[in-house]
């Protein structure tokens, strides 16, 4: 699974009233995990991620389902009843993911990168005359 690092909720999830705050996160992490595969999150993972029970985990994984919100698919152990993979995917609904795309290209040139970080913080001030020792809290 994709390293967690956190997740932004866009302003369409954020506003929806028919989501709980535990099922916007939990949804927006489905849209981040899904952008580049499919989501595979287990009910163990949100549940430690979430500090609730694998049940509460599994409520709102089926909330989002019975709401339109995401898609499960479950793959089972053959002959078993236990499930051995679930896939989770979104149901987009004008959710805006922000995908940015970049047209510009990017400055690989670095002579060019530290003479224009050098030029932009130059200073025309003078501080040679000036008592540095009076910035001092406890100047006897």
């Amino acid at each position: 699974m994709k390293e967690f690092k956190g997740v932004w909720i866009p302003y369409e999830i954020v506003t929806d009233i028919k989501l709980n705050d535990k099922e916007k996160f939990v949804y927006s992490m489905i849209l981040y995990l899904s952008k580049e595969k499919e989501c595979i999150m287990s009910n163990m993972y949100i549940s430690e991620l979430l500090n609730v029970t694998k049940i509460q985990a599994s409520r709102i994984i089926n909330s989002l389902k019975k709401k339109g919100y995401i898609k499960v698919e479950m793959n089972y152990k053959e002959n078993s009843k236990e499930i051995s993979l679930r896939r989770i995917t979104p149901i987009y609904r004008n959710v805006n993911t922000y995908k940015q795309i970049n047209t510009s290209s990017i400055n690989t040139n670095v002579k060019e990168i530290k003479s224009n970080h050098k030029n932009k913080y130059k200073s025309d001030r003078d501080y040679s005359n000036f008592d540095w020792t009076s910035l001092y809290a406890n100047n006897f």
